[in-house]
Formats: C-alpha cells, sequence, structure tokens
C-alpha cells in the first residue's frame, strides 16, 4: 500500500487512524464502518415503473354465450317453427316401436334337433372380500350355489314370437314365456298370460342357447338347458 507523502505535522493520529482501517480492510465513510467494500453503495429504488404503453393492433372483446342460455334458444325456435313438436312425436312413435317390438336376439336359428346339457349356478369368490378393518369376511376359494337357498322357480320358455308354430307350442306349457323375437304386449294379450323378453340376449348369452324353442329348468343344484326340435 502506497502512501502519499505527508509532513509529521500532518500525520495526526485520525490520519494514522484512517490509514490503519483501511489497511485492515475496514472503510470508514460518513463515521459508519462497513468491511469487505472499499466502494460506498447507493441506495436505488427498485420499486418497479408501471407504464401505459398504449394498444397496439386489432383487438377483440373475450364473450363466451352461456351453454344453457344457447339451448333454451334453440328449443325456443324449434317451439316457434314446429319442429319441436316434429321431434317429441318421433321419438314417442319410436319408443313405443321399441317397447311394443323389442330388437331380436341375433344369430338364433329354429331348433331342429334335440340337445340338452346342464349349468352349474356355482359361484367362486377369486380373492379375499375383507371389511373396513381388515377382517376376511369371504375367503378367496369359498363357492356357492344360490340353488342351496334358493329356487329357480318355474321354467322358462324362450320362443320366437313370430313363429306361430313355436307360439302354439309353448301354450300348453307351465312356464314364463320368454320371446326372443316378436311383440311381447301383444302376445301376452292374445295368450291371456305375462310374456317375457330377453332383452339383448342376455338369457341366450348366458345359457349358451342357439336356436329355439328352448326351455331352461331346475335340475337339483344345477339347471337344464333344452333346445327342442317341434
Amino acid at each position: 500500500m502506497l502512501i502519499p507523502p505527508f509532513s509529521k505535522a500532518h500525520l495526526t493520529s485520525k490520519v494514522l487512524k484512517t490509514f490503519l482501517l483501511v489497511g485492515t480492510g475496514i472503510l470508514i465513510n460518513n463515521g459508519a464502518s462497513a468491511r469487505g467494500s472499499s466502494i460506498p453503495r447507493e441506495k436505488t429504488n427498485s420499486k418497479p415503473i408501471i407504464k401505459d404503453y398504449g394498444t397496439h393492433g386489432q383487438v377483440f372483446n373475450i364473450a363466451e354465450e352461456c351453454l344453457l342460455e344457447e339451448i333454451m334458444s334453440r328449443l325456443e325456435l324449434a317451439k316457434e317453427d314446429g319442429t319441436l313438436d316434429l321431434l317429441q312425436n318421433e321419438f314417442t312413435e319410436k319408443i313405443k316401436a321399441r317397447v311394443l317390438r323389442p330388437l331380436p336376439v341375433p344369430t338364433l336359428t329354429k331348433a331342429t334337433i334335440n340337445r340338452s346339457w346342464t349349468y352349474n349356478p356355482t359361484f367362486t369368490q377369486e380373492t379375499d372380500i375383507v371389511d373396513d378393518k381388515g377382517r376376511v369376511i369371504v375367503a378367496a376359494g369359498t363357492s356357492i350355489n344360490a340353488l342351496e337357498k334358493l329356487k329357480w322357480g318355474e321354467p322358462l320358455i324362450l320362443i320366437d314370437g313370430d313363429d306361430q308354430e313355436q307360439v302354439e307350442w309353448a301354450k300348453g306349457k307351465t312356464g314364463k314365456i320368454v320371446l326372443t323375437n316378436g311383440a311381447p304386449m301383444l302376445l301376452a294379450k292374445q295368450l291371456k298370460r305375462p310374456v317375457f323378453f330377453d332383452q339383448g340376449g342376455i338369457l341366450c348369452h348366458r345359457f349358451k342357447i342357439e336356436a329355439t324353442p328352448a326351455v331352461i329348468e331346475q335340475g337339483g343344484l344345477l339347471l337344464k338347458v333344452s333346445e327342442v326340435s317341434i
């Protein structure tokens, strides 16, 4: 560190003290000391400057219509021009037609041979069933046959309601008549007994029925399924 030439008179105790503090890394600034810096820092205003730069280019308002209001508006227009009444009538007629004549079960044929088999309704639980405390209620591997506690009831007689020969055959049978095709409500009036329909072919699919007429009845702890040639 270089010290400018001073006379002994200038080397007062205050000057010596200043050089001593600078040499040891301490800067005296307005009577206050700061270690590690030789240049006093100015205080700056860190507050951001907010300025309106105006609008540049084309802008559009953001507007979104209420979906419910849009639907109600369209319904009002449809009501005024008669479209709504027309749609309601068409819908009502379709529903009536579907109730009177449901979709037939596909791929079924008329039985040409007699064949029968059994169906085991036993259900086996594959995994443990536990309660909220982790206690096992039903252990994996448990088998349950509902026919041990419940009865199947009357036989189910599945027929094609549009085949008059099958209808005549079913008249003399005891059981519940289930159509795989045809108009169940009209046939119920004709036979004066309840007539059901295999909606979606659930029964035929579950019991592997491929032809009608067919009968599902209980035989002990099993169900017997028969396709009958008439």
